[in-house]
């Protein structure tokens, strides 16, 4: 089996230190390679080998390729994990082996959750969830495809986080409480209200700044 890490910036390297903490555990896969569209044919600061996405299917298909998407944009997440379905390839999905999943939690396909997550009893985790180092999900939350929650976030009881929307480092969501999609939470809030679709969100308690109009984080 091949671990292909689609995005060979920084946060496809952190993707990879994950993979490898769980193949040297499983030995799950037989190699791993990055895929970089505007990079194939080169090699990775990890001195791992880059291909382009058509590279990678045409060589790897075949040998059971799965893809993780090492990218944190939200928008962009989407686009690839769409991409890769529609071209039957298995979105793999990584959970650092000390992170206990209860059985009463569901979690779908493509999804990341790193050291030191605590998920707690049946929480519900959509396609393509990204769940970075050090953040509590709480009993009976639900994450929609693609959300992404940042490090040392308190995610509390019965909250929903919506569609490929982005929680901030070191916020907290209110239990009950409901984030639309697409939204962004910026760092260091507190969200005490439900928060709408595509809106910008900050402070405490968290109040809408903008529209959220071009769905992209890391241009705010």
């Amino acid at each position: 089996m091949i671990l292909g890490i689609y995005g060979a910036g920084g946060h496809g390297r952190e993707v990879l230190e994950l993979a490898e903490i769980i193949n040297n555990k499983n030995s799950r896969w037989d190699k791993i390679i990055f895929i970089d569209d505007g990079g194939g044919g080169g090699v990775s600061e990890n001195k791992l080998k880059v291909y382009t996405y058509a590279e990678a299917v045409d060589k790897f298909k075949n040998l059971n390729l799965e893809i993780s998407i090492g990218i944190g944009e939200p928008i962009i997440r989407e686009k690839l994990f769409n991409k890769i379905k529609s071209d039957n390839i298995t979105a793999a999905t990584l959970i650092h082996p000390a992170v206990h999943i209860p059985e009463s939690t569901k979690i779908g396909e493509g999804v990341t959750i790193c050291l030191n997550d605590f998920i707690s009893c049946n929480v519900t985790i959509g396609d393509n969830v990204y769940v970075q180092p050090t953040a509590n999900i709480c009993h009976d939350v639900v994450l929609e495809d693609g959300a992404f929650i940042s490090s040392f976030c308190e995610i509390a009881g019965a909250a929903h986080v919506g569609r490929y929307s982005y929680v901030g480092v070191n916020s907290a969501v209110r239990e009950l409480v409901k984030i639309g999609s697409y939204s962004i939470i910026g760092m260091g809030s507190a969200v005490h209200k439900d928060i709408p679709d595509e809106v910008v969100a900050f402070g405490n308690p968290a109040k809408i700044i903008t529209r959220n109009d071009n769905k992209r984080v890391f241009n705010h």
